[in-house]
This record gives C-alpha cells, sequence and structure tokens, in this order.
C-alpha cells in the first residue's frame, strides 16, 4: 500500500513536502501508518483500504498536508495529535532536545518554558528528555492549546506539564527557567505569499512575523534575561529569517549547531541557535 501511495504522489506536480516529509516515500509512510494510529488498528482491510484512498485523494487534488488528512504528526519517531488550524511539527530544535542539549546545557535543568508551543511537540519532547524537570508550555491560540494538552497525555508527561494561554512572557508567574524554546513566527510578508498552497492550511498568525519575520523575536529578546537563569539556555528558531535576524541582532553571542537530521536551507545553515544566558545578562 505504501509503494502504491508512493507512485501516486511521486506521479502528481506540484505535491510539496515540508510538513514531516521530504519525499513521496516518507509522505507514503506517515499517510498509511498515522491512518493505522489513528484508527487504532494494526491490519488492513477494504474499508481502511478506502480511507487510504480518500485521503490521498484530498491529498493530491487539495494539496491538504497528510498530518491533517490523519489528525497526527509524525515528529522525531513520535506521534503527535494535531488538529486544521495548529501548527505542524517540524522544526530541527527536536534533533537538539533528543541528545537532550549537549554540549550547550552544563546542568540538569530545573525548569523548561516552551513559547509559541503549538501541538506542544518541543516541550513534551523536553519532559521526556529530563524527566526530573518542570515544563510550562505556553501559547496563545485555544485550538493549539487543545493539542498540546492531547499531547501531554499521549505521552504521559502530565505530571511534569502545565499548559498556559499567554501572550509569550505576559501572563507567566515571576520565576526563571534553566532552558527556554522558542518557536515562533518568523515568515515575512512577502515569502508568505510565494508559499506552496499546503501552507494555505496553516494557520497565518503561526507564520507571518512582519516585513522581515522578526517581529516576535524583537518582542522576545527584549524580555528574555528577566526569565532566564543565570545558567540557563535560549533554543531558538529563525527559519527563513535567519539571515534578518543576523542583521538585526549582531551585538549576541549566538552559535548556529550543525544538526545531521535537517535540511540546511538556502543560506547553508539549519535556521537553529542557542545563546547562554550571559548573553542576555550583560
Amino acid at each position: 500500500m505504501i509503494q502504491r501511495v508512493t507512485t501516486r504522489l511521486a506521479q502528481a506536480p506540484d505535491i510539496y513536502y515540508g510538513h514531516g516529509s521530504i519525499n513521496a516515500e516518507i509522505e507514503a509512510w506517515i499517510l498509511v501508518h498515522g491512518l493505522l494510529e489513528q484508527n487504532g488498528v494494526d491490519s488492513i482491510d477494504a474499508h481502511f483500504e478506502r480511507s487510504v484512498e480518500d485521503c490521498l485523494s484530498l491529498r493530491l487534488r487539495e494539496r491538504i498536508p497528510a498530518a491533517y488528512l490523519t489528525g497526527l504528526a509524525w515528529y522525531f519517531n513520535r506521534w503527535f495529535d494535531v488538529a486544521q488550524g495548529v501548527m505542524i511539527p517540524r522544526s530541527p530544535i527536536g534533533e537538539m532536545i533528543e541528545v537532550k542539549l549537549s554540549p550547550w546545557l552544563r546542568d540538569p535543568p530545573e525548569r523548561i518554558l516552551d513559547l509559541c508551543c503549538g501541538t506542544g511537540c518541543l516541550g513534551v519532547m523536553a519532559a521526556l528528555a529530563f524527566p526530573g524537570a518542570s515544563v510550562t508550555l505556553v501559547d496563545n491560540d485555544d485550538q493549539a492549546l487543545s493539542s498540546a494538552r492531547a499531547n501531554v497525555l499521549r505521552h504521559g508527561v502530565s505530571d511534569a506539564v502545565e499548559i498556559l494561554k499567554s501572550d509569550l512572557f505576559d501572563e507567566l508567574d515571576p520565576c526563571v527557567y534553566d532552558v527556554i524554546i522558542a518557536n515562533p513566527p518568523y515568515v515575512s510578508f512577502d515569502e508568505f505569499e510565494r508559499l506552496p498552497s499546503e501552507y494555505s492550511y496553516e494557520p497565518r498568525t503561526g507564520l507571518v512575523a512582519g516585513h522581515d519575520g522578526l517581529v516576535f523575536w524583537r518582542r522576545i529578546l527584549m524580555k528574555v534575561g528577566e526569565w532566564i537563569s543565570p545558567k540557563g539556555v535560549l533554543v531558538g528558531e529563525t527559519g527563513s529569517a535567519t539571515v534578518n535576524f543576523l542583521n538585526a541582532f549582531s551585538s549576541y553571542t549566538i552559535y548556529w549547531p550543525v544538526l545531521e537530521s535537517a535540511v540546511r536551507q538556502e543560506d547553508g545553515g539549519f535556521g537553529v541557535f542557542v545563546a547562554d544566558a550571559e548573553t542576555f545578562l550583560r
């Protein structure tokens, strides 16, 4: 079945792979196994084949990303619930969490903050990677928070994770965090107009960040020094706004790690960075 779906996808023009897959074969695997997982079955019958065909037809005709067709995203070997209207997990930051932020983190973290959490995938992964830590997931979108709650339950980390509705730091209780993860919107107005059709199904508010993609990063960097512990780290994604970010914040000491599983961007990098607290506490 995966081979058949792969062939159909590969023969279709203008299909874009950027929401958890990089080619037709991986997309086919995600679609078939996502439906198996969502339906709670481990065998294929005629009814399941029809479900696959219906989803594949929508993928080809309407350009709907596979994660929205199955309700699940495959991200670093885990399934995450993702409702339509919520950003689909794909951040390269996941690779850094998989290796426990080595070598950037000096000590095991006690408190972790995931800003603009979306489905909560990064915060959930952090809770699994650092079982002794307290993790706070923050977003200002109710749909995203609903998906985050579902994923906290799916991965059994309810005891370690709290979920808050907040516009960045605005509604947080005063405290400091040893790790702050931030994956805010970073697409410029002009870039958004050129994106493939698949992106039109994601929330515009989860993508667009002004004329240069830095609206949210300006707000985050203005306040992050008040929320990061002296030995903490900020882990962020700038994506396609990386060049603008480097030009705008050249005074910060920031490291751009080389990642093994991520796809390089046009600028040659991976669009994610790490910064020590010292950068913001000077």
